[in-house]
């Protein structure tokens, strides 16, 4: 481990064994400069051998599917040692008279390359230590040298663990109960048993009798659950339960004597709820410690604690005055009464056993002859108008009053009808069109053959795949195969009462019990759609029950659900500038190609990725799982929501707030994506499902390989591999777009950070004063700018900044923030001006919350409320010298310290400037040829 192992702690290194050293220092050679002593000899032999920790080292007992994988075969030239050596003859001697001494003492041969054989060495506990100063690594002390292995700076100093304040300040904790196991006479060791309660434990399968998580917190109380077999080792008790925020859930707060937060709490709400408890029930003080990462949120409560513990706590407010979920409710209330009447008429064995598909599909809705039909629907409404109105009065929460009321009464029918009619799209949806034979692309890359739907991936099985194209049998519309409540759900004209409806699971495979029909699950934790693209992006490790499971696939338990979405597959472009992004379908673009961005007028906007709408994720069966926490897993984060739709071009659907405000409410699709590490996407099986980041390959998609997922035909051909996928969702939501122009001097270009700086302070000031005017949760409410899709947004004359409702399908408040017009601005700049801490860029008291902790470096509220002023009187941003003197002392003393040696940075001096004279400059630079640049 770079941070916890053996070397990093100062413990132990690798050394040759004790019978190789004499063999192997009678066959070197000087190398002059570098190592002529034995001491020299023998410390550079060590170093070569401390570089195979990270290719890896082979132990005769490891299973033979990790070569390769989990330990390299390498040539043995590493790139560090041969930087070190420093001369062109040092190294030409190491590589042609060490070298191969080396390989062929400590080495087995893997074709040309070489493994680390672990038989030919040994941890030595009694090392001379040395520590960079510079990266920080802990590194064997070489006799005479000071270059540091790890980064080639000479700044190793000699470093005792046993004293070293500072060391042991960093790394003494860890290296505590190995010194006590290595003492003479060893010290007791304690061993803690933790385990995991959170909901990713529940069971995935019905038979079982306890879940995990129930099993933990019975063993965590002390009760003995099973009788042990003979032979069997019994349970032990649990010591430690590491929880989320619902271990509240049959887990007694009160009685704990302590609690340990593994970060700072979002706010003190829910510090209060975690740990405010704790010890009540008893008569001891209970412990509560609460560790610090190094973000910027937990940095601040780390260092002023007493903001967390104490102090007033917003009471939690429930909003049931809200017209626009009261009219999805008054929809789902006269869909089941509508249901409940057609019951009778409905044949029970036709009846769908899920739930989701009791109201049918769209297809079935739009057709007279169905049961439940819209033609029936609307007659059934208008027969019965007059008794549903007088239901719908009963139950409708008293605070919508008056106007309001009267208005949702009065257009029960209409609005009902109106809003399915729009979620339904009556004209017809165009087919899925699958190319040609002599369309399809190379099978190295074949995203569009229009034989991968029916692979592994797009069928239950071959023979399915083969039933279906025998029976002439053509893929259906994506509105035939929607279910109805989905589709309604998706539009948002359904209520999804806070909570994801397009959840997704990720699978863990118990290998014992599944069989090639029928998978059985170990864990299938789920998430929303938008949360999972982050969390169970592929290549990215998800911790349960202590074990680490690498997402390596995508994968449905209905198989034909990932067909489907890949047939119904988009493709993507993105803006690499302004990052404005869009997706159509597949057939009315060209993957791969580059045009032109319609935000900033950029040319680089592309190039067109494949996008899909995972249906899951999994784990690949036989894929043993991990138990570092120090393994560096793919790195990918899901964008902000982003909006498609360009503002209406119709200058009289715009609010006039002044010259340089305009408002546009409307009810508008976002869209959430994720394009990989490095925005290179994923590769992709689309037989099997098979996904890597195209940025981190792998043998894996290359030619035949196993799937991911229990089958009877466990190996799948390949060749059907897709690169640069991109993953997906979009969601509708009420949005208000506020469009922002301004002229010279002022400019918006979306290529400038000032531009970013003060939009997105802009953005969060917004949000915030929205949220506290409208008394509401502040993550109610979320906001994103960009430039504006006309021709003046590429020229940085336009931007606009669009909040939405985080709810899917709208909350109803961004339409309240609307009505306030220029109001919402003033308050917006009131907070910026008026920070409490008088902060000099921001603050959690006026714009940091946890909830944008990512932003905070783009977060200044003195750049946010220039741009404010000039947007609502026309005031003229103006730069304080004090803030231009302190940035650039900053910029200064970071130059000063980047340790370039061949430059010298001077503070305010005066140079000669021809035809000018003395001027002084605020940074000046001088190499040492005596260029010089200001």
């Amino acid at each position: 481990s770079r941070y916890y192992g053996f070397t990093s702690l100062g413990l132990a290194s690798l050394r040759e064994r004790g019978n190789l050293k004499n063999s192997v220092l009678a066959e070197l050679i000087d190398i002059p400069g570098v190592a002529t002593t034995e001491d020299e000899k023998l410390a550079l032999v060590r170093m070569w051998l401390s570089l195979w920790i990270r290719p890896g080292i082979w132990f005769s007992a490891m299973s033979a599917d990790w070569k390769g994988t989990k330990v390299q075969a390498v040539s043995g030239k590493f790139a560090k040692l041969t930087t070190w050596l420093g001369t062109r003859e040092a190294r030409r001697i190491f590589d042609a008279e060490w070298l191969p001494l080396l390989q062929s003492k400590f080495c087995q041969k893997v074709g040309d390359k070489y493994q680390l054989a672990a038989r030919t060495v040994a941890l030595d506990l009694d090392t001379a230590w040395g520590y960079c100063e510079r990266c920080r690594s802990t590194q064997r002390h070489f006799p005479g040298r000071i270059t540091c292995i790890s980064c080639g700076a000479d700044n190793v100093r000699s470093l005792d663990p046993e004293t070293d304040e500072v060391f042991q300040a960093r790394k003494g904790y860890y290296r505590a109960s190995s010194r006590r196991a290595l003492a003479t006479p060893p010290g007791e060791v304690m061993s803690v048993v933790a385990a995991e309660h959170t909901a990713q434990l529940n069971s995935s399968q019905s038979d079982d009798v306890f879940s995990k998580a129930e099993m933990y917190e019975l063993q965590f109380q002390d009760v003995n659950i099973a009788v042990p077999a003979p032979g069997v080792q019994p349970e032990v008790a649990i010591d430690l339960l590491s929880c989320t925020t619902t271990m509240e859930v049959g887990i007694d707060i009160g009685s704990l004597s302590g609690v340990a937060l593994r970060n700072m709490p979002p706010s003190r709400a829910n510090y209060q709820q975690r740990a405010g408890r704790a010890g009540r029930r008893g008569n001891a003080v209970a412990t509560v410690i609460a560790f610090g990462s190094a973000d910027t949120h937990d940095d601040h409560y780390f260092r002023e604690p007493a903001e967390m513990v104490s102090g007033e706590v917003a009471d939690p407010i429930l909003t049931i005055d809200n017209v626009e979920i009261a009219k999805r409710h008054i929809t789902a209330f006269l869909l089941q009464r509508y249901h409940q009447d057609r019951v009778p008429h409905i044949d029970p064995t036709t009846m769908p056993a899920n739930l989701f598909e009791v109201l049918g599909s769209v297809g079935d809705f739009l057709s007279d002859s169905a049961t439940l039909n819209r033609t029936n629907f609307e007659s059934w409404l208008l027969s019965n108008e007059a008794a549903l109105r007088a239901e719908v009065d009963d139950w409708l929460p008293s605070e919508i009053s008056g106007d309001h009321r009267d208005e949702v009464l009065a257009d029960l029918v209409t609005t009902t009808l109106h809003g399915i009619d729009d979620a339904l799209d009556i004209r017809p949806a165009p087919a899925i069109v699958e190319p040609t034979p002599d369309q399809a692309p190379p099978a190295d890359d074949a995203e569009t053959s229009a034989d991968e739907g029916t692979g592994a991936a797009g069928a239950d099985s071959a023979d399915e795949a083969a039933v279906a194209e025998d029976s002439g049998e053509e893929l259906s519309s994506q509105r035939a195969r929607d279910k109805l409540l989905d589709r309604l759900l998706y539009k948002g004209v359904l209520p999804r009462y806070a909570f994801p409806t397009d959840v997704v699971s990720f699978h863990v495979f118990d290998e014992d019990r599944s069989t090639p029909y029928r998978p059985a699950f170990q864990y299938a934790p789920s998430q929303g759609l938008t949360v999972a693209l982050s969390q169970y992006a592929p290549g990215k490790v998800v911790w349960v029950d202590k074990r680490e499971w690498t997402s390596g696939a995508l994968y449905s338990p209905m198989r034909k659900e990932l067909s489907e979405a890949w047939n119904d597959r988009r493709i993507y472009f993105e803006c690499p500038d302004c990052h404005y992004a869009t997706h159509v379908p597949w057939e009315q673009a060209d993957r791969g190609r580059t045009g032109v961005c319609p935000a900033c007028m950029g040319d680089r906007f592309g190039p067109g990725m494949n996008w899909l709408r995972p249906p899951g994720f999994a784990h690949r069966i036989g894929q043993p799982p991990g138990t570092s926490p120090d393994d560096a897993p793919a790195v990918s984060y899901a964008t902000r929501a982003k909006l498609i739709a360009d503002g209406p071009g119709n200058a009289q659907l715009w609010e006039q707030v002044n010259d340089r405000i305009q408002l546009n409410f409307d009810h508008q699709k976002l869209l959430v994506s994720n394009t990989g590490p490095n925005n290179e996407g994923y590769t992709f099986c689309t037989w099997c499902g098979l996904i890597e980041p195209t940025a981190m390959p792998t043998p894996l998609l290359a030619g035949t390989h196993a799937k991911p997922f229990p089958d009877k035909d466990p190996m799948c051909p390949g060749g059907r591999a897709s690169r640069g996928l991109v993953l997906g969702t979009d969601f509708f939501s009420d949005v208000l777009l506020i469009r922002l122009t301004v002229s010279d001097p002022v400019t918006l270009r979306p290529s400038y950070l000032s531009s970013q700086v003060a939009l997105r302070t802009v953005a969060e000031a917004l949000t915030i004063a929205a949220a506290k005017h409208l008394q509401i949760e502040a993550s109610e409410l979320q906001a994103e700018f960009r430039p504006a899709l006309t021709q003046w947004g590429g020229r940085g004359r336009e931007a606009e900044i669009y909040l939405y409702d985080t709810l899917s399908g709208g909350a109803g408040f961004t339409q309240q923030v609307s009505q306030l017009g220029r109001k919402i601005f003033e308050l917006a700049l009131e907070r910026l001006v008026e920070c409490p801490a008088q902060c000099e860029e921001s603050c959690y008291r006026c714009l940091r919350s946890f909830r944008n902790r990512f932003e905070h470096t783009q977060l200044d509220r003195h750049v946010g409320a220039s741009l404010l002023r000039y947007l609502l009187d026309g005031t003229l941003p103006e730069l304080s010298p004090a803030r231009v003197d302190r940035s650039v002392q900053r910029l200064f003393e970071d130059l000063d310290r980047s340790g370039a040696d061949d430059v010298h940075f001077e503070r305010d001096a005066q140079v000669d400037i021809d035809g000018i004279g003395p001027v002084v400059v605020p940074i000046l630079a001088t190499k040492s040829s005596g260029e010089r640049a200001l």
